[in-house]
């Protein structure tokens, strides 16, 4: 069994040297060569140092500690796993795409005065993964392709709101989750004593800690898309839940994320806490015209689950919290007029649903203008 660990420990020291070996051997964009590739190569280094010192220690020649030998191993091999998935991958896949998007939320990080340096923003998602967040990694993964297009790029702040959540350690949502958590103690007791338990315990439990694990974060990254795209964020999201059209879908939640009604719901509420009234009256035409084939699908818990007062008090206490940091919202970059990347993205969705012929023309010519100002031509030469 110790020559099996050992062999163990030999092959992953051996992709450790052959990925650090191969970033080393890159040409780095100077948007990731100091603060990226610099951390994670002492990311790798750090793994290495523990399987070296296995060897070096004489460890491993113990049958006695095969299994803490193996533990070390499993947790040495999950680390290099997701520093390879979420930083190697980035940094191989650093070329023109990638060089917009670092010009692109560099600018909405100074538009909306966030006081941290942005993340990487790299294109190794799919269709199926769609945007997605790795804070302690520093990274927002997108779609390839999402470079030249406008209409889905609002999700992009929601992403930037799991990184705003982790920085503000909850704190835009810290009473909320409190009232939260009583309400459900209130209402699991409740339906006891009501002789509904056999029917409503178990969900409102489940829900109970899944508002607590993901959903109050999810809710709150929806809040920082609202609150610095308004009306464009909630277009996008109408336009991620329409494939939930005339099913039960919308009203499903998951581990990772609470029901699509709610979240629409927490939007709206969010437009009108912003007073952008006429925006929001515009998207709930469309989402109650949504809503016409699929209500009959509402579960009877739904309202238990995710009650309008909720909803209300996360708004509430998100909205003062991001005002008092200071944190410009759409309706301020709006007001000042000045070409914001929020704004292009509202004109982008109302120019798609006033002239759609001609929206095609509109957003490749947009993109350029967004490209232009950046100083990035079409002839800028790929990152090796």
């Amino acid at each position: 069994m110790r020559n099996f660990i050992k062999a163990l420990y030999a092959d992953l020291l051996h992709r450790i040297d052959v990925v650090v070996a191969d970033i080393n051997s890159i040409q780095h964009h100077d948007d990731i060569k100091d603060r990226f590739i610099t951390d994670t190569l002492k990311q790798f280094a750090d793994i290495r140092d523990v399987l070296q010192d296995a060897f070096d220690t004489g460890v491993l020649e113990y049958d006695e500690f095969t299994g803490n030998n193996l533990y070390l191993f499993n947790k040495a091999n999950r680390e290099f796993n997701a520093i390879h998935s979420y930083r190697y991958l980035a940094i191989k896949n650093y070329k023109k795409p990638e060089i917009f998007f670092f010009r692109l939320i560099t600018q909405i990080y100074n538009e909306h005065r966030i006081n941290a340096l942005p993340p990487i923003v790299s294109t190794i998602s799919n269709h199926d993964y769609y945007y997605w967040a790795v804070p302690y990694f520093e990274i927002i993964a997108l779609p390839s392709g999402e470079e030249n297009s406008l209409l889905n790029l609002p999700d992009m702040y929601h992403e930037i709101g799991h990184l705003m959540h982790s920085m503000f350690r909850g704190g835009s949502s810290e009473q909320s989750a409190k009232i939260i958590d009583k309400y459900f103690a209130s209402e699991i007791v409740r339906v006891e004593d009501e002789g509904l338990g056999e029917h409503f315990k178990g969900p409102l439990e489940d829900a109970r800690h899944l508002w607590a694990a993901s959903w109050l974060e999810e809710f709150s990254c929806d809040l920082v898309g609202t609150y610095m795209t308004g009306g464009a964020y909630a277009w996008t999201n109408l336009k991620l839940l329409s494939t939930g059209h005339g099913s039960s879908k919308i009203f499903e939640s998951s581990e990772s994320h609470p029901a699509d009604e709610a979240r629409m719901e927490i939007i709206l509420m969010m437009l009108e806490k912003l007073g952008l009234d006429a925006e929001k009256a515009k998207v709930e035409r469309s989402w109650k015209s949504f809503l016409k084939d699929t209500e009959v699908f509402r579960p009877s818990i739904h309202k238990m689950i995710f009650p309008k007062k909720l909803l209300q008090q996360i708004v509430d206490e998100f909205f003062e919290f991001y005002q008092n940091a200071d944190l410009a919202s759409y309706t301020e970059l709006s007001a000042l007029g000045q070409g914001s990347i929020s704004e292009i993205l509202n004109e982008a969705w109302a120019t798609a649903q006033a002239d759609p012929l001609q929206y095609f023309a509109y957003e490749t010519g947009k993109i350029l203008d967004i490209r232009d100002s950046f100083g990035l031509k079409d002839n800028v030469a790929e990152v090796a």
